[in-house]
């Protein structure tokens, strides 16, 4: 699978011989001789052997394979992540890798966050491998499965797959896959095929469904073949092995679109799998009488539009919003370079696999759902239908002028002895112009639509929105024994949940330069964070756009199902000395986000990871600028920026 479809060209097939897989290949012919000797192949009992002599002989057989069998798969593995660094390496010497910039780091995210990405997607590419097919049954071909004996040598797919070994031994390997079509037969379409077909109902446009399974269920489930690309071919179709002279298509260009409807042409149905293996016999073909073959990709070929579709794939994922990835470990040359292309053009790439490591350098830059797609995708789709209830451009969530509670008098007659103290030079400058913007915005027409500005305090309203989920909150006791109550006296806007500490708010919910793993290097972020707890959060009623020139994030409070991934900054209000840093950190926050000018400040629910929900200032520009003109990120979360 190393060949693909390149910027109007394919990977050299020479470029395989080169001397570095070369080494790799002699050294792995070079390892197998003693798994694939005759040493390892057991013998019949002898006449005159004792039970015991037998057992030990067998125990000592078994051994001997499981250690052949371990050999491998680490070579395996080895080979593997060589093939991905040539890859890469060959990519860049390619000028593939355009953009230089770090891609975000990985991370968990839920089925709802999932869905409010689709629901924001109109460009939508998914990808599905192995994973999803064994939830139906068929065999990885990995482990105890993955063993094919031809006489008294044991085979892994990895090396059966290939036109060379097909070539030396067509008979065998033509019986290897008819096996297989004979598993593939049997099984159904599960949950997440189904569920694939629904989301392509559900994306504007549709979905580019790319498979790397060969099965058949996709088709089975029904997606439309119109745009279903099956990257590694189909195991019940056959045709001519063109690399044979004389064969009909020897010697076509198969990426040539002039070609195409004569190589359709010469695809034929597979024959059903014999009921005994050894009849089993390759056919002929009827028009040039050459072999056939499956029409099957194998490692030592290349990509091609004709069959595969891998420009149809390529020009997709490059103009693609969001890319899903359900159930491929990704070692192949196409989907390794769907990643690729993914990234740089800044899409979102969601990940669903039950094995999840964020440590691996492969899980950078991916939003992460760990569990199986039957799982995972069901839940997926009924959110996004929940999503697709509400307009994309949900409205602001209506809030009056802000008025100064008691708590908010004593915040500012602390302030100016806090920050008098502190450093000047970590607080982002305001403008001029910022600066002196009046509390009261004009009514001219281009801030008609800003009429609905956010403020310190909060009275939410609207029949089933956020208002009246904070009404009923509101007659439900918090932990503290009185409901969650904004600055103004007010029900706090967010998650709904049980408080910690309902009758003191002394956290931030931050989601932009002032997360403590924030990487645009601003100079505040550091000493802001210090001192303070820090916990991943996420923030209901809410999305995140970037506005202006200075690339800023800016938090809207929204009418909408969607979140906002932040952090839970907190500080312990009753440990000795907290009262006067949280007094200093809130005044550093207001400067640093130009609190009242620039950002509204707002006590909102967010929720921690551990499902637990705290009250907590934020400071967003809801109703401050035109939100059709400004970049929404779909998953609400900085991290996600384009770099």
């Amino acid at each position: 699978h190393f060949g693909s479809s390149l910027c109007g060209s394919h990977w050299v097939p020479a470029l395989c011989t080169c001397q570095s897989v070369r080494s790799m290949a002699s050294n792995c012919e070079e390892n197998d001789a003693a798994l694939h000797s005759g040493s390892v192949v057991q013998e019949p009992r002898g006449e005159a052997e004792s039970n015991e002599a037998y057992v030990e002989r067998t125990e000592a057989y078994v051994q001997r394979v499981l250690a052949g069998t371990s050999d491998f798969e680490a070579r395996w593995q080895d080979f593997q992540q060589r093939f991905q660094d040539l890859t890469e390496l060959v990519g860049q010497k390619m000028g593939l890798e355009t953009n230089t910039s770090r891609p975000r780091p990985a991370a968990m995210i839920t089925p709802e966050v999932a869905a409010q990405v689709l629901h924001r997607s109109s460009r939508v590419v998914v990808l599905t491998g192995a994973g999803i097919s064994a939830e139906s049954g068929i065999p990885t071909f990995r482990g105890a499965d993955g063993f094919w004996t031809v006489g008294s040598e044991n085979y892994r797919p990895q090396e059966l797959a290939t036109w060379e070994k097909y070539n030396e031994m067509a008979q065998e390997l033509w019986r290897w896959y008819q096996y297989r079509w004979g598993i593939c037969r049997k099984a159904t379409p599960n949950a997440g095929h189904k569920a694939l077909v629904e989301l392509d109902s559900l994306v504007p446009g549709g979905v580019l469904l790319v498979t790397q399974n060969i099965d058949g269920l996709h088709r089975d489930a029904g997606s439309d073949e119109a745009r279903l690309c099956e990257i590694h071919g189909r195991i019940d179709q056959m045709r001519c092995d063109d690399r044979v002279e004389g064969a009909c298509l020897h010697g076509v260009d198969w990426d040539d679109p002039a070609n195409f409807e004569r190589i359709q042409s010469t695809l034929e149905r597979t024959p059903e799998p014999a009921e005994d293996e050894e009849s089993e016999r390759v056919p002929s073909c009827a028009r040039c009488g050459v072999r056939q073959r499956p029409k099957i990709l194998w490692f030592d070929e290349s990509y091609n539009e004709a069959i595969y579709r891998s420009k149809t794939v390529i020009a997709a994922t490059e103009a693609c919003d969001a890319l899903l990835i359900i159930g491929t470990q990704l070692t192949t040359g196409l989907p390794n370079r769907m990643v690729q292309l993914a990234r740089n053009s800044g899409a979102l790439i969601i990940r669903i696999d039950p094995l999840v490591d964020l440590a691996q350098p492969s899980s950078t830059g991916m939003l992460h759902i760990q569990a199986t797609s039957g799982e995972s995708l069901p839940a997926i789709i009924a959110e996004l239908r929940a999503c697709q209830q509400e307009p994309l451009l949900p409205p602001l969530s209506t809030q009056p002028q802000p008025q100064q509670p008691t708590q908010q008098r004593s915040i500012a007659a602390t302030r100016n002895r806090v920050v008098a103290s502190g450093p000047r030079n970590s607080i982002r400058p305001r403008s001029k112009s910022a600066a002196s913007r009046p509390a009261v915005r004009s009514s001219s027409p281009a801030n008609q639509n800003r009429s609905l500005r956010a403020a310190a305090s909060v009275v939410l309203s609207g029949p089933g929105g956020p208002a009246e989920r904070s009404r009923q909150s509101r007659r439900q006791p918090t932990a503290g024994g009185s409901p969650a109550r904004g600055a103004s006296g007010s029900p706090a806007h967010g998650a709904s949940g049980t408080l910690r500490q309902a009758e003191q708010v002394c956290a931030f919910f931050v989601y932009g330069t002032l997360r403590p793993d924030d990487d645009s290097g601003k100079p505040w972020t550091e000493s802001f964070c210090a001192n303070l707890h820090a916990q991943a959060a996420m923030l209901k009623g809410a999305s995140l756009y970037i506005v202006g020139g200075d690339g800023f994030p800016s938090l809207c409070l929204e009418e909408t199902r969607c979140s906002v991934r932040g952090v839970l900054l907190s500080v312990d209000f009753h440990a000795e000395g907290g009262q006067d840093l949280w007094l200093a950190k809130l005044a550093e926050a207001d400067q640093i986000e130009g609190y009242p000018s620039l950002y509204d400040r707002t006590q909102v629910i967010v929720q921690t990871l551990n499902a637990t929900s705290h009250a907590a200032y934020v400071y967003h520009r809801s109703g401050r600028f035109d939100r059709e003109a400004a970049l929404r990120l779909a998953d609400g979360d900085w991290m996600s920026r384009k770099r």
